[in-house]
């Protein structure tokens, strides 16, 4: 290949980063908007009417710290005629969202290929979206959507064909 070959293989590889950092972009805009804004009342309300006291107190029905609580309480309704539903839109759901930004996060950020990396990356994003739901009321803070959620990001990170290209990685002309 010569030095024109290489320019254009050059050119379209940054044509292509370019494009997967732009899809990579508009779905996080959709991930936020469905896991914080999409058929969800936002209140803020907590802030004027008692602080964190009043927040606590409003959400304290919708937070969970037990693990596994929740999905056991949705294995639990599987025989029931929506139970299979409400299994597949919140614990299959929680984890199907996540894949994108797994498989994708590698390909467009070389400095989070290592494994390690990708997962602390993740755990910070995904409590960052729970956290905004708790604070905005529009959700509930639960530990077995972090889990999820990881477990949807851990599968799209091994789906990944880039990860296991060194970061320095060098052309030969």
């Amino acid at each position: 290949m010569g030095l024109r070959g290489l320019c254009v293989k050059i050119i379209l590889s940054m044509i292509k980063l370019k494009v997967l950092k732009n899809i990579f972009l508009a779905y996080m805009i959709f991930l936020v908007y469905v896991m914080v804004v999409y058929h969800r009342q936002i209140d803020f309300s907590w802030i004027v009417t008692g602080g964190f006291t009043r927040l606590n107190f409003l959400m304290s029905d919708m937070t969970n710290f037990q693990l596994f609580a929740t999905v056991n309480r949705y294995l639990a309704v599987l025989d029931r005629p929506s139970g299979f539903g409400l299994f597949l839109y919140n614990i299959i759901g929680n984890m199907v969202i996540l894949i994108p930004f797994g498989y994708l996060l590698p390909i467009v950020n070389k400095s989070i290929r290592k494994w390690w990396i990708f997962i602390l990356v993740a755990l910070a994003f995904i409590l960052m979206m729970e956290m905004m739901q708790y604070f905005s009321m529009s959700g509930t803070l639960d530990v077995d959507d972090v889990m999820l959620n990881l477990i949807g990001a851990l599968i799209g990170y091994v789906l990944c064909p880039l990860k296991t290209i060194p970061v320095k990685q060098t052309i030969e002309v």
